[in-house]
């Protein structure tokens, strides 16, 4: 799932946990941005950043292979700092049973869930939501505001590529490749 800060994706991480049958385990790259010691956070953050996200795309493609489900929490921006890391899921996961979700949330929404959640930087849903999703290639979308998060969970659970339709990784790969 990739969306911006306080759109839903860890709430709808757990309630997707709560309604599978099966086990999914869940990556978040705020977690991997946890475990940075903090003086290389504060001395080099986006070179740390980067690191953090390459880990956390090859523990995906690590659990996959090993037949582990993974749900996936990310925020991938279109900001030169960031730059590749798309590219880089694509490239480990294009071969890998991956249904990309794009979370969506408008801002006016954004900015009350942060204000009431008390641990989130003021400002940063708007901020990143000027700079998301550029690229435009998802499997499906979901909104968090118009719709429950055991709808959106449904949604996605139900989701079931069309044998006509190319899977979005696949077709990110081909436009990286041309």
């Amino acid at each position: 799932m990739n969306g911006t800060s306080s759109s839903g994706k860890t709430s709808l991480t757990k309630k997707l946990q709560e309604l599978l049958e099966a086990p999914y385990f869940h990556l978040s790259v705020d977690v991997y941005e946890n475990m940075a010691p903090d003086q290389f956070l504060e001395k080099n953050y986006w070179d740390t950043l980067r690191t953090c996200a390459s880990m956390m795309h090859n523990s995906i493609k690590t659990f996959s292979d090993a037949g582990i489900n993974v749900i996936v929490d990310h925020v991938i921006l279109d900001i030169p700092e960031e730059e590749g890391w798309l590219k880089e899921c694509v490239a480990l996961l294009v071969d890998h049973p991956v249904v990309f979700v794009r979370v969506n949330c408008p801002l006016h929404e954004l900015e009350r869930r942060e204000r009431e959640c008390g641990d989130r930087e003021i400002g940063q849903a708007k901020w990143q939501i000027e700079r998301i999703h550029g690229h435009g290639v998802y499997d499906m979308e979901v909104n968090t505001f118009e719709h429950p998060l055991e709808d959106c969970a449904k949604q996605i659970m139900n989701f079931k590529l069309r044998c006509d339709q190319q899977s979005a990784f696949t077709s990110l790969m081909k436009a990286y490749s041309s």
